[in-house]
């Protein structure tokens, strides 16, 4: 395994590099200077002054040597700093990174406690009415862009019910879930827990859909397998055969959607978090955009290429974990 991992991480960090460089590049042909946007806020500002603020941020220099310049950096853990905030953007994305990640955690969970039950009974039962229903919350969950969902989820449970908040974020479940144990304080827990709900349901549904029609074919194409029908005549309960043998064995192309979508949530559900103004990477990316502040765009996005691309390491080695196949070719 050793020598898989180090190609593995070899090819990571060429795209990393590569998808630095192609950032570099595109914030520089975005039209509007970083220093006119910072000198909006200061009308004091001269000619001259901005001449100097643009030396001191290297913006007078070529691409290739302010590329250099910043990989140079970023390999010592140095992504720059705010031209908006003045703080190492290193520190923003830190802020923001665990918000992201635990509604990446739990969108993802309620996404495949929905969607394996629903992909191992629509398979089943193929051809029956169970399928087709299965069929159509699919076509509905893929079809519903996060957005709509998230804005008919406030007006039902926020504005009409009053149920659930319509946005914020209130800290981690995660970290206060131990201490909630210990002190019986589950209504303290619930007050977090409130604020995942809308926005983890709204991510949520499109990820179950895809999710549950993969399973589907997974397990209608694993449970016509030799081993399976073997398993079935040996006279093992249903319930076994279904779990241990059919299940274990479809799930593994599921393992690279599942990957490929931890990625895409982890670098930040832009819209997500827009809609329901959650404090993550995705929204501090938009803001930076808007704000043109180059430093923070170049970190955010080299942070979410390098997300990416470990969880899609992580998801090529466990194959060689779970699948003994692919450890002998």
């Amino acid at each position: 395994m050793l020598p898989l991992i180090i190609k593995r991480i070899g090819y990571a960090l060429i795209i990393i590099a590569g998808i630095a460089f192609v950032v570099s590049a595109m914030t520089k042909l975005v039209p509007g200077d970083p220093v006119d946007v910072m000198a909006a806020g200061n009308p004091g500002m001269t000619e001259v002054d901005k001449a100097r603020l643009r030396s001191q941020l290297g913006l007078d220099r070529s691409m290739m040597d302010q590329y250099v310049s910043y990989l140079g950096n970023a390999l010592q853990g140095d992504l720059g700093i705010s031209l908006r905030q003045r703080v190492p953007t290193v520190q923003l994305i830190l802020e923001r990174l665990p918000a992201t990640a635990e509604l990446t955690l739990w969108s993802m969970v309620l996404a495949l406690l929905v969607a394996i039950p629903i992909g191992v009974v629509t398979a089943l039962r193929r051809d029956s009415a169970v399928d087709t229903a299965g069929t159509v919350v699919a076509v509905l969950g893929v079809s519903t862009p996060s957005f709509l969902l998230g804005v008919l989820l406030i007006l039902l449970f926020s504005v009409q019910l009053g149920w659930l908040p319509a946005s914020g974020y209130k800290g981690s479940v995660i970290a206060a879930l131990p201490k909630a144990i210990v002190e019986g304080r589950f209504d303290l827990l619930w007050q977090k827990a409130r604020y995942f709900l809308l926005p983890s349901v709204s991510l949520a549904f499109g990820l179950m859909a895809v999710n549950a029609r993969l399973i589907r074919s997974a397990m209608i194409e694993t449970i016509r397998q030799d081993y399976v029908q073997f398993a079935r005549a040996k006279g093992l309960p249903p319930r076994t055969v279904v779990l241990r043998h059919a299940l274990r064995n479809a799930i593994i192309p599921v393992i690279t959607m599942i990957g490929l979508q931890l990625g895409n949530l982890l670098s930040g559900a832009i819209v997500a978090e827009t809609v329901f103004a959650w404090p993550g990477i995705g929204r501090l990316s938009v803001q930076a955009i808007t704000t043109r502040d180059y430093p923070l765009v170049q970190a955010t996005v080299l942070i979410t290429a390098v997300l990416f691309v470990a969880m899609n390491l992580i998801v090529d080695l466990l194959y060689h974990v779970i699948d003994p196949r692919m450890r002998h070719g």
